[in-house]
């Protein structure tokens, strides 16, 4: 996940919790304004936890001498009342202090009862955000880490493709029956050229490997199979900037038609015959064996 994506989460969890300021609302509904997949449930899923913890906080008990001063006031009420009907006003009595007003008796003993401290009753509330919060978190980071070992195990299976496609055609080249032929430039073609196959008959694969086959111009260098004494292509030889290439070619042919390999230049996009060259041959060889 970006920096840019998780800056955009967080604004989701302060928006669950209350928290977020008018510019940040703003931008955050700008950003929602695009259609944010991500975003929509991240949202859903903080307030979905700020809700569960919220109900879950204990609920607030009032201090036992509450009631004691609900009554004291309704009395001092009823006595003023009294008074401005004719009766003789009587002075309310004078209210305990606040240390015999938190005394009470309980199975014939005083006990004292402390009113309860004003943070109890707003840190169920902060813990219920740091909680909501840090859900989110946490429900985010789960999500980006099977999201990177998904991406992992792509790449696992391609690397593990990639290493048996390679041991595939490393056995041609090790194969106990293996034929090799070695191409030579004909008097038509360039003496630099290099090519070499590898030839398994029992799987029917061959390795080809070229150096100094720099494409030239509005030309193309084909690579043909002569089965049973008639040539056949094999397709377009391509080569890196530096004339290297080469080529794993699939059931070549049976080992007891195969006799040679050649190499003729054509003109761009090759042979219109798929039997015959119509270029020069410019390299030329026997399959040993």
């Amino acid at each position: 996940m970006s920096q840019h994506e998780q800056d955009y989460i967080d604004l989701c969890a302060a928006w669950a919790l209350g928290c977020l300021d008018p510019g940040d609302q703003v931008r955050l509904d700008q950003h929602l304004a695009h259609d944010c997949g991500e975003c929509e449930m991240a949202m859903a899923n903080f307030s979905a936890a700020t809700v569960l913890v919220a109900v879950s906080a204990p609920r607030a008990v009032p201090a036992p001498t509450l009631r004691q001063r609900v009554l004291a006031a309704a009395g001092a009420s009823a006595g003023n009342g009294a008074a401005r009907d004719g009766a003789p006003m009587r002075m309310p009595a004078r209210e305990a202090p606040a240390a015999a007003r938190d005394r009470v008796s309980r199975g014939g003993q005083v006990v004292e009862i402390r009113p309860r401290p004003a943070w109890t009753l707003w840190a169920p509330l902060a813990a219920a955000a740091a909680l909501a919060l840090t859900s989110g978190m946490l429900w985010m980071q789960t999500r980006t880490l099977s999201t990177d070992l998904g991406a992992s195990r792509g790449q696992i299976a391609q690397l593990e493709q990639r290493i048996a496609e390679d041991q595939k055609w490393g056995q041609v080249l090790v194969a106990p029956d293996a034929r090799v032929s070695v191409l030579e430039p004909t008097t038509d073609g360039d003496p630099r050229l290099r090519a070499r196959v590898t030839y398994d008959p029992a799987t029917k694969r061959a390795v080809i490997v070229f150096e100094n086959f720099v494409k030239p111009n509005a030309h193309d260098y084909e690579l043909w199979v002569i089965r049973s004494g008639a040539p056949a292509s094999l397709g377009l030889i391509t080569a890196d900037p530096s004339g290297r290439a080469t080529l794993h070619l699939e059931n070549v042919g049976d080992s007891f038609a195969l006799s040679a390999f050649a190499i003729s230049l054509e003109p761009e996009g090759g042979s219109p015959n798929a039997a015959a060259p119509s270029g020069p041959v410019v390299m030329l060889g026997k399959l040993s064996g």
